[in-house]
C-alpha cells in the first residue's frame, strides 16, 4: 500500500452521536483531570459495540459465525471498490446490475445517507438507504467478503428478520457500518479496517481508512 494520501472514513464518537433505538445511551466521561489536580487525565467509556463506525462480526446474527477476534485480517485489509448509489431508498439487485460489478473481495456503498452526517445536532434517521436481500445474494455471487455502508445498518430500518445481515453473515461476510464517505468519490482504494480485538464479541468500534489508488 502507498500512503501518500489517507482518507479517514471513521466518524468521531461523542455522547451526542446517535444510537440505534433500544441500545443503551453511550457514556464518555472524564473521571480524572489534570486541571482538577490529578496527576493524569483518564476517561471512562461505555457503549454498544455497534455504535458509531463499527464492524459487525457474523456472530452478531449467526451463532456459528466468526466473532470479532476470529475475523481473518486479510479480509479487513486490501483492495476495495467504492460504489456511489445516489438518490435511491433501497439498493436492489436491479440497481447493482447497472454498475456491472466485477468480482471483488470488498465493496463499500456511498448513498444519500452521507448527507446525514452534516447535520448539527446529529439525529437518528429511520429512512436511511440500505440493501435488500436480493442485492445481498448478488454480492455473494460476486465473491464479496466485506460490505460497507454510510449509515448504521446494511438492512433497512423496518426490514423483517434482517435478510441482508442473515444472507451475508451466514457466509462469514463482514459488515462495516457507520462510515463517513462525504469526502470520498467512487473508485478503487486500499482499505484499512481494524476493529478493537474484543474476545468473542459480536461487533467492535473500528478505525477505517481509505488510500486512493495511484
Amino acid at each position: 500500500m502507498a500512503f501518500s494520501k489517507i482518507i479517514d472514513i471513521t466518524l468521531p464518537l461523542h455522547p451526542a452521536f446517535p444510537v440505534w433505538p433500544g441500545d443503551p445511551p453511550p457514556v464518555i466521561e472524564q473521571t480524572h483531570q489534570i486541571a482538577d489536580g490529578h496527576p493524569y487525565n483518564s476517561t471512562r467509556w461505555q457503549c454498544s459495540l455497534h455504535w458509531g463506525t463499527h464492524i459487525d462480526a457474523p456472530y452478531h446474527l449467526i451463532q456459528s459465525g466468526w466473532s470479532i477476534d476470529q475475523i481473518p485480517l486479510n479480509i479487513l485489509l486490501g483492495k476495495v471498490q467504492v460504489v456511489e448509489v445516489p438518490d435511491v431508498p433501497v439498493i436492489t439487485h436491479t440497481i447493482l446490475e447497472k454498475y456491472r460489478l466485477k468480482t471483488i473481495d470488498r465493496i463499500i456503498f456511498k448513498t444519500r445517507n452521507s448527507a446525514f452526517w452534516d447535520e448539527n445536532p446529529l439525529r437518528f434517521h429511520t429512512d436511511f438507504t440500505a440493501l435488500d436481500g436480493k442485492a445481498a445474494e448478488m454480492l455473494l455471487e460476486r465473491g464479496v467478503k466485506l460490505v460497507g455502508i454510510d449509515y448504521l445498518s446494511l438492512d433497512l430500518f423496518n426490514a423483517k428478520d434482517l435478510p441482508v445481515h442473515t444472507i451475508l453473515y451466514r457466509n462469514n461476510v463482514i459488515g462495516v457500518e457507520g462510515l463517513d464517505l462525504r469526502k470520498v468519490t467512487a473508485g478503487y482504494y486500499d482499505l484499512i479496517c481494524l476493529p478493537l480485538k474484543v474476545l468473542k464479541a459480536d461487533g467492535a468500534p473500528a478505525r477505517v481508512l481509505l488510500i486512493p489508488e495511484n
